[in-house]
């Protein structure tokens, strides 16, 4: 439909993006990483509870959230008129689900809260599209909004989403699965990675709505063996180190597994000897690579956490007790000095960073030891 502005990262993502789509290939997975298997897990429904068809002049209620499938991070980040309107949406396409469109309105507009251009009125930087869901009102005649509006508002998502729903259907996934794979690079069936590049022609963009839409489905993840080691145990068990899965990660039982590398043990131990802290991800359910690159990041190797609480309050700019902890890493000093540390804190010098995506939390990383 329209070129994704792309978040946080300059000209070197753009340049990356742009090698990127020269290629045709996604900055997600390796063509021997793509089980086939997963992918039936995004491209199929979420349940019964969400197939269930309507009958003329009837209606039929919206299933709670949690009988539909949605993660602890959807039902944190998904404001609730949008869940319902996703949920109510994918009823209406039988190989669509609320997750797929729910990731396409976290990507276009932050489910309606971005204060970008185009988002409640007018169009976005590009000049051609509007609304949550981005729908082009320039192309055409007739355009994509008109196509699947149905004369509705473009700014309203009452009427953007369902417009949203149809175009995938139409785009996709009401015919049987094609015999080319657009993006083979992607989790996700063929039909579902067609439907998403004629939505927005890139194998990027459709990464980034399968991954979102991975994260807003209940999985059960295979469960951890928790470590007999005392020191392990002892972290696992500690009053102030908690940890919470509401960004999608699972770092309880991640901490009590013992497969964190022995820095990061030793760092969080000596953290709380001086504050409570909470654990938002470690490596379980993070994304594989950095952001907008192909860098594996260091949370899935096991050498990063994140944190999102100190004593009891959120990390965020004007904090002065999270800033104490950024500013207690930077005095460290030999093996226990991060190798990088993102927060919303800009201390001006390596190995420390500020971006729009650390600013709720703080990011501690260390880099592969060398011998």
């Amino acid at each position: 439909m329209h070129r994704t502005k792309l978040k946080g990262g300059g000209a070197v993502v753009a340049l990356l993006v742009l090698a990127v789509l020269a290629g045709s290939a996604s900055p997600g997975f390796s063509l021997g990483e793509v089980p086939k298997a997963i992918g039936k897990t995004v491209s199929k429904g979420v349940g019964k509870a969400i197939q269930a068809a309507t009958q003329p002049g009837r209606a039929t209620p919206d299933p709670p959230p949690g009988e539909a499938g949605a993660s602890p991070l959807a039902m944190s980040d998904v404001p609730r008129r949008y869940l319902t309107l996703y949920i109510r949406a994918a009823t209406t396409c039988p190989k669509l689900t609320w997750q797929v469109l729910a990731g396409i309105g976290k990507i276009e507009s932050n489910h309606g809260r971005s204060q970008a251009p185009g988002v409640r009125s007018g169009v976005n930087s590009f000049g051609c599209c509007a609304g949550p869901m981005q729908f082009n009102l320039r192309n055409g005649p007739p355009s994509t909004w008109d196509a699947f509006g149905r004369g509705g508002n473009v700014y309203d998502p009452a009427d953007a989403i369902p417009a949203a729903a149809r175009k995938l259907c139409a785009n996709g996934l009401a015919a049987p699965e094609p015999a080319t794979d657009l993006c083979p690079q992607v989790l996700g069936g063929r039909a579902l990675h067609l439907a998403l590049r004629r939505y927005n022609n890139a194998c990027w963009y459709v990464h980034e709505v399968v991954t979102w839409a991975h994260r807003y489905t209940t999985t059960r993840a295979p469960t951890l063996p928790r470590s007999a080691d005392p020191f392990v145990v002892a972290l696992a068990h500690n009053p102030r180190i908690r940890a919470t899965s509401s960004h999608g990660c699972d770092p309880g039982p991640d901490l009590a597994s013992g497969r964190l590398d022995l820095r990061v043990e030793s760092l969080l131990a000596v953290l709380a000897e001086r504050w409570t802290i909470r654990l938002s991800c470690v490596a379980t359910g993070h994304s594989k690579y950095v952001q907008g690159t192909l860098r594996v990041s260091n949370h899935t190797v096991w050498r990063a956490v994140d944190i999102d609480q100190v004593n009891g309050t959120a990390v965020r700019a004007g904090n002065p007790t999270a800033e104490a902890v950024v500013r207690w890493l930077d005095g460290l000093q030999g093996p226990l000095r991060p190798s990088e540390i993102g927060s919303p804190f800009p201390l001006g010098h390596r190995p420390y960073f500020t971006d729009e995506n650390h600013q709720g939390h703080i990011h501690v990383g260390y880099a592969h030891e060398t011998t």
